[in-house]
């Protein structure tokens, strides 16, 4: 057995973790009560930068995952490419949390509006977090597509 097809058996079990932890963070943010009248909402925005942090490392995990080159007959074939998008959407899913830490410095300069640059590192964030999404449903779609089309192929 050599050390790609060991390292494969690794692809859905990795993947089926980040998909949990994504899963999970997604019911636990739809059942999360409302702060109660009169409260500052710390204990709620708490629970939701948790929640965020669980979702990030769960989507990361997912796209290393799938990235994994299948192992000897265990595990879901991607092309290349497809995996080179599972790859992207990890590093955008690190950078949206990197880039505003590292861009807030410099969009805070003398003669900078303070709204301009917040505004700009919270576009950066959100927009490094929908291109770590994108990437992955591109590459999930992409390969859907391809075994769709193989079928229909066989088929006829």
């Amino acid at each position: 057995m050599t050390l790609r097809s060991r390292l494969g058996v690794l692809q859905l079990p990795v993947a089926g973790v980040g998909v949990a932890l994504l899963g999970s963070a997604v019911v636990r943010y739809a059942t999360l009560p409302p702060s109660p009248p009169g409260s500052d909402g710390f204990v709620e925005g708490l629970a939701l930068l948790f929640l965020y942090v669980v979702a990030l490392v769960g989507l990361t995990t997912t796209a290393l995952g799938l990235a994994i080159p299948p192992g000897d007959n265990v595990g879901v074939r991607f092309s290349r490419r497809q995996r080179g998008l599972f790859v992207a959407s990890a590093a955008a899913a690190v950078g949206s949390v990197l880039a505003p830490l590292f861009a807030l410095p410099v969009l805070a300069a003398p003669g900078v509006s303070p709204d301009a640059s917040v505004s700009a590192v919270v576009w950066l964030w959100l927009g490094l977090l929908a291109a770590a999404v994108l990437a992955l449903a591109a590459g999930l779609g992409w390969r859907a597509l391809e075994a769709v089309a193989d079928r229909f192929e066989r088929a006829s």
